[in-house]
């Protein structure tokens, strides 16, 4: 049903609304981070004369730094942990005829739908009694496993051919090749499309890693920030704000470079059931 030209400006005018409540923290969050301290509570949002001296404290701070590589450190294992376990068990789920496959996907599903607070307790206990309190296996092992992935690359296997596949047997190529050569190179779409989902998760994670993590051997940039609004920089916000941008730019980064891919996965991924 097509709007009538009053509804379309309506709905530009809404549109509009929302892109500046969104836009309007990050710039202010922006132009503290350039304020000298003499000009961090100035009604004006962005400094009189700013300075970059905010970001050279931070980078060179030694626990930001810390901080920085446990959060680079866990985003990456996260990321090959959850790819690897979504293509190897989508292409199980894609690919073969086993008992109990359909109830085991379905439960693959249902694990989408428990909101991650249920199961901090139980997870929280199995790594207490593994003893993984304050390190980087603590944080990465519970979340290895990803059902939104399985379920995104499930479907985007189960558009290939069947025909494809047989001609690849014929060929003499097992089942690993298979995947290696024929599916791997057909899903890099999909795969990078999941990769940022999941990095952007990973990176902004903040309440699992201050659950278990005790130490600057363990906390993230996300708790780091936290402890420097507490301890360190007290009312110096033109560092918390250089924190603050510098966290974010990686997630921003990668989203405003491939949204369309990530849209277009999203969307693809519910024409074959």
């Amino acid at each position: 049903m097509r709007l009538s030209r009053s509804w379309q400006v309506v709905a530009h005018i809404l549109c509009l609304a929302i892109c500046l409540a969104i836009l309007g923290p990050m710039l202010l969050v922006l132009g503290t981070s350039f304020k000298p301290y003499n000009e961090i509570f100035s009604p004006y949002p962005w400094p009189q004369n700013p300075t970059f001296g905010n970001y050279i404290a931070i980078l060179t701070n030694a626990d930001f730094l810390t901080y920085l590589w446990n959060s680079v450190g866990t985003t990456f294992f996260r990321v090959v942990g959850q790819i690897g376990f979504s293509v190897i068990t989508a292409y199980a789920f894609a690919r073969y005829e086993f008992r109990f496959r359909d109830p085991l996907f379905f439960a693959v599903l249902g694990a989408m739908m428990i909101p991650p607070q249920l199961t901090m307790i139980p997870n929280y206990i199995l790594i207490a009694n593994l003893g993984w309190f304050d390190t980087w296996t603590g944080i990465i092992v519970p979340n290895l496993v990803m059902p939104l992935g399985i379920f995104l690359l499930r479907q985007h296997m189960l558009a290939f051919p069947k025909e494809l596949f047989d001609a690849a047997e014929v060929d003499g190529a097992n089942s690993l090749k298979q995947l290696w050569l024929i599916l791997l190179p057909n899903l890099r779409p999909a795969i990078g499309a999941l990769t940022i989902i999941v990095f952007i998760e990973a990176w902004n994670e903040y309440f699992w890693p201050l659950l278990i993590s005790e130490s600057p051997a363990s906390e993230t940039l996300q708790i780091g920030l936290r402890k420097f609004l507490n301890e360190e920089t007290g009312d110096d916000f033109g560092r918390l704000m250089a924190g603050v941008v510098l966290v974010s730019l990686p997630s921003l980064a990668i989203f405003f470079a491939f949204q369309r891919q990530v849209l277009e996965t999203f969307v693809s991924s519910g024409l074959k059931g």
